[in-house]
């Protein structure tokens, strides 16, 4: 929807160019859109945006920070009270990113643009999430919950490629035969890879 009045109210003017620039950010990209027409979907001044953000990288950056920040601030705070070695944090992990995702089509499609336009710093952005799954991880794995012999970052990361690429690809997988619903894939996914986890049986 575009917004058409400008406020005095500081707060909200940001909230207008913010929502204004996801909007154009998800549609076509960093690279595409000009402060211009973000002025113009906004409803306030170039100098106004300029005032509130700087640049059009500053407002790239904030507009990728509060697209992710409810989440990551949950999981940051799941992950930092969760200190037993658990492995359903793990699933739970899974889980919650999976309905991130589900639930806010835009966060996929402005990750997507990050990723085709070579954007290093969203990954400087959730490196300390990551950090901490991994952590939590090790754990797991120091009590013999996971099999030692993986990498632990490489476990945080399968998951949130998979996911990822779930939503991103969908209207291309979406086409393959037998293909199931949200729900049948999550479900087949962790079965597969928690299980993928499970310390070897064999001596």
């Amino acid at each position: 929807m575009t917004i058409t009045a400008a406020t005095r109210d500081p707060d909200l003017t940001r909230r207008q160019i913010l929502a204004a620039a996801l909007d154009l950010f998800v549609e076509h990209g960093f690279a595409d859109v000009s402060m211009r027409q973000i002025a113009e979907k906004s409803g306030v001044t170039k100098s106004l945006i300029h005032h509130h953000f700087g640049s059009k990288e500053q407002l790239w950056e904030a507009t990728k920070e509060q697209a992710l920040a409810q989440y990551a601030a949950e999981q940051k705070q799941e992950l930092e009270q969760r200190t037993v070695a658990d492995g359903r944090l793990l699933h739970d992990g899974v889980v919650n990113y999976f309905r991130f995702l589900q639930a806010n089509p835009q966060v996929v499609r402005l990750l997507a643009w990050t990723h085709m336009e070579g954007d290093a710093s969203c990954g400087e952005m959730d490196a300390e999430l990551v950090r901490l799954g991994a952590e939590r991880v090790h754990q797991a794995q120091q009590a013999g919950i996971f099999r030692p012999d993986v990498n632990p970052v490489h476990v945080v990361t399968l998951f949130i490629l998979v996911c990822t690429q779930w939503f991103q690809a969908r209207s291309h997988h979406a086409q393959w035969p037998g293909m199931g619903s949200d729900e049948e894939f999550l479900n087949d996914f962790l079965a597969i890879y928690m299980d993928g986890l499970k310390p070897s049986t064999t001596a």
